[in-house]
């Protein structure tokens, strides 16, 4: 993304693209993979590096402290495993901060604020991959039971250093659009309610005037992709029970972008967002925003978007044709593209779509193994085209050699239409002719 000097925070911008750290550009990071970038930057001067803990299975737990200002922030990512980009973004914040002082913060910003970052408070889930920490716990569900390490410590961390801000940061699945759009949501903001009845106390007021203050500057580099959360109070998560202390608290959500499989956009996003509020709080800019600019931001829409979408494809079932959409998802972590939803389609947009009118699905034949196949890329094509989508028998008499996926059925499957929740693998043409494959999501022409 090109760096515009007349935008708004094109210094932090600028010096992101030229300070951030390219070895984080991955989709899941781990202990690993951060623990030199936070060696790298715990022997800078001027910053306090800190063990506050360890996870379940022993893994060091960390916080960076800049700055002893009036002013407390407190920050943390990555308490869901699976959520990585935001540990990048504030391991490049801190790179910053600590190499050259951002043109729009003042010179003196360390002693107006105490800056406290913990980066991947679930090290244990980020090296399985998974949401929950090494117990099977959604540590986002664990602040009033506190049945996990890690919860106990984020717990401690807020009540021991009482900030004033907190900063929740997350990444969401990519399927969420920005309100009536068809734009996905790669930045989403929350100021999370802190009771029931969602009263705007003055410090849930200023997270909304700094949610409002961030969207502004946002805006100019990511238009039309960001959004609001709703804001139904959940008792049971971190960031509501920490806004109960008295803590401006936002929520930061990391969403999709088109062609940017890693997130690296919503990473450059975070950044700027972060030094926007930290400048902002600095000047008292953030107060001359409104609750009007905070509900100015459109609302986060679930199931805005799928992976592939088929429009309008004919399909046959019980000797009736009907046209619908379908689409498809893949799973981010085991790479299985299921079947979403068929029908009418029409308020989700895919980030691949295909004109299916003239298209209409074959019904699923498999290729029943009676010996031995040395499956072959032009031998699996060719069966492709004479309509078997799948391999059904012995599992153990496939060997395949090819790059393209392939679909082995213990079972014959049913020749009727296809399902929510299957296996996204079909053929469809016309005139009995199949003219494309879709195997595992992935479109292949034939």
């Amino acid at each position: 993304m090109a760096t515009h000097p007349h935008l708004p925070a094109a210094d932090i911008a600028q010096l992101f693209d030229t300070l951030h750290f390219k070895q984080l550009a991955k989709p899941q990071l781990t202990y690993e993979d951060i623990a030199p970038v936070m060696t790298l930057l715990s022997a800078k001067p001027h910053v306090q590096f800190t063990q506050i803990g360890s996870s379940l299975n022993g893994v060091a737990i960390h916080r960076f402290t800049l700055g002893s200002g009036p002013t407390t922030i407190l920050a943390w990512t990555q308490m869901h495993g699976d959520e990585p980009t935001a540990t990048a973004a504030v391991l490049d914040w801190l790179q910053i901060l600590l190499t050259q002082t951002p043109a729009s913060l003042p010179e003196d910003w360390q002693s107006r604020v105490t800056l406290h970052i913990i980066p991947m408070l679930n090290p244990d889930g980020a090296q399985a991959n998974t949401r929950e920490n090494a117990q099977g716990i959604d540590i986002n569900r664990d602040a009033v039971a506190q049945q996990s390490p890690e919860g106990k410590l984020l717990w401690e961390q807020a009540t021991s250093l009482q900030p004033h801000i907190a900063f929740n940061l997350h990444d969401q699945n990519p399927y969420y659009a920005v309100g009536n759009t068809d734009a996905p949501a790669t930045i989403s903001f929350l100021a999370p309610a802190f009771h029931q009845d969602k009263h705007v106390d003055a410090p849930r007021l200023r997270a909304k005037q700094l949610i409002g203050e961030m969207h502004h500057v946002l805006k100019h580099w990511l238009p039309g992709n960001i959004a609001r959360y709703d804001d139904t109070y959940s008792h049971r998560s971190f960031g509501d029970n920490i806004a109960g202390l008295g803590a401006s608290t936002i929520l930061i959500e990391s969403g999709a972008h088109a062609d940017d499989p890693y997130r690296q956009i919503a990473r450059r996003m975070n950044v700027i967002a972060l030094n926007t509020a930290l400048q902002s709080l600095c000047s008292g800019t953030f107060s001359q925003r409104s609750l009007a600019d905070y509900y100015a931001i459109p609302p986060n829409r679930e199931d805005g978007l799928c992976d592939l979408k088929l429009c309008n494809v004919q399909q046959h079932q019980n000797h009736i044709a009907f046209n619908a959409d379908i689409t498809i998802n893949m799973d981010r972590k085991t790479q299985i593209a299921t079947i979403k939803a068929i029908g009418d389609q029409s308020v989700v947009k895919g980030f691949a779509t295909l004109a299916g009118e003239s298209l209409t699905v074959f019904p699923r034949k498999g290729f029943a193994l009676t010996e031995p196949l040395e499956l072959a890329t032009d031998t699996y094509l060719s069966l492709l085209r004479e309509g078997y989508i799948y391999f059904t028998g012995p599992a153990e008499y496939l060997t395949s050699h090819t790059d393209l996926p392939v679909w082995h059925c213990p079972s014959t499957l049913s020749l009727g239409c296809l399902k929510p929740e299957e296996p996204a693998y079909l053929l469809a043409g016309s005139h009995n002719t199949p003219k494309l494959a879709i195997l595992n999501g992935h479109v292949i022409a034939l």
